[in-house]
């Protein structure tokens, strides 16, 4: 049974047939009378991607309230070229992991395969402290 997810039908009944032969079959209607038949519960499980919650922004304990808007002002004001530039270098390291994917999903070497995923998990680790 096909069906849209989070329609009405994903939720209808199975069931499981067993005929006299020991054939098993699925349906959405109850068994014939010679046939044993069991219900069969089926969990909708939803897969995907899930955005990554955002890093808190560290904060100093000696600072107060005003001191962390001070410091917000501050970062702000030099934002324009530097942010600029960290989000180009993010992008390209983002591009790189993606080249190096694309290489491990053609086919390599053994060596080729183990220094590609050193050099994934090295990207990977910038893109998650830098790159939010």
């Amino acid at each position: 049974m096909l069906t849209q997810p989070g329609s009405l039908a994903a939720q209808a009944q199975v069931y499981r047939c067993t005929s006299a032969d020991g054939s098993i079959e699925f349906r959405q209607h109850p068994c014939a009378d010679r046939q044993r038949s069991r219900t069969v519960k089926i969990e909708d499980t939803r897969t995907g991607w899930v955005p990554p919650k955002p890093a808190p922004e560290p904060e100093s304990k000696s600072r107060g309230a005003a001191g962390r808007e001070s410091a917000a002002s501050r970062r702000r004001a030099g934002r324009s070229s530097d942010e600029h530039k960290y989000a180009q270098r993010c992008w390209r390291k983002r591009q790189q992991i993606q080249r190096i994917n694309n290489e491990l999903r053609a086919g390599y070497r053994p060596a080729r395969g183990e220094r590609l995923k050193d050099r994934r998990r090295q990207y990977e680790a910038y893109v998650d402290e830098f790159c939010r």
